[in-house]
């Protein structure tokens, strides 16, 4: 009898860092089931994915329990049981103390935070035997960038989420880390980008903060991924691995 292919939900798993997540896992012969909020997005991404890796995918919003409810049961139900869940939702946003806006810190908080307490809650069910939850957070989490108070922040309270849920769920055999990338051209990354006065300077003098040269790509956070959701990382819990260039340096 052939061995059960292990199984990971992705939460953003259409575009960005989500998808690069779901092609590694898809390389290591993971089965993935993705979501995000635009079916046409999931659709052009599961036909990219290597043939037999997607399990389907059904789009939703990860800022309400009960559609993540529905989605968890659809990838339960296609996979067999969730092994890992990936996070990948977010929502950026420019201003600076003097200029954020009490509807700016909410919607951010909404679209970076909310997301990783809701689609954990949702998973629970369908992780019996434990897994591997992994929230995509952010460098500016630990390492403050300029007029990022929203975004930073929320990025912050992922990290201190990651913790507390990795320590709550130890008892269930699950283990909860965070992903901390610099800089990568997402559309996320970018679309904040294009709201600087300058959008090319503002580039070139993010490049330049990274000690190793070259900003990152969105496989190299995929591998990372793929690290935290099998067993090489087995003994690693509540944790943040921080892939940057150097930037923290």
């Amino acid at each position: 009898m052939a061995e059960r292919r292990n199984g990971a939900l992705i939460v953003g798993g259409g575009t960005g860092l989500g998808f690069a997540a779901a092609e590694s896992l898809a390389r290591r012969d993971w089965r993935v089931f993705l979501t995000s909020r635009r079916e046409g997005i999931l659709q052009e991404a599961a036909r990219k994915l290597p043939p037999g890796s997607v399990a389907g995918f059904l789009a939703g919003d990860a800022t309400k329990l009960e559609e993540l409810e529905k989605i968890c049961a659809a990838a339960a139900a296609a996979l067999g049981t969730l092994d890992a869940v990936v996070i990948s939702s977010g929502l950026g946003a420019i201003g600076s103390v003097l200029d954020t806006t009490a509807e700016d810190l909410l919607a951010v908080f909404s679209g970076n935070v909310v997301p990783v307490a809701l689609t954990t809650r949702a998973a629970l069910p369908f992780m019996p035997d434990g897994g591997s939850i992994i929230a995509i957070a952010s460098i500016a989490a630990t390492v403050a960038h300029e007029r990022r108070l929203s975004y930073s922040t929320a990025k912050a309270a992922v990290l201190g989420m990651v913790k507390q849920m990795a320590l709550d769920l130890a008892p269930r055999r699950i283990r909860v880390n965070a992903l901390s990338p610099s800089l990568v051209l997402t559309d996320l990354s970018q679309g904040a980008l294009s709201k600087e006065a300058d959008p090319a300077q503002a580039l070139a003098k993010r490049l330049a903060q990274h000690p190793l040269g070259r900003l990152g790509e969105a496989h190299e956070m995929g591998e990372a991924v793929a690290f935290l959701a099998g067993r090489g990382s087995a003994w690693m819990t509540g944790q943040n691995l921080m892939i940057d260039g150097g930037l923290s340096l």
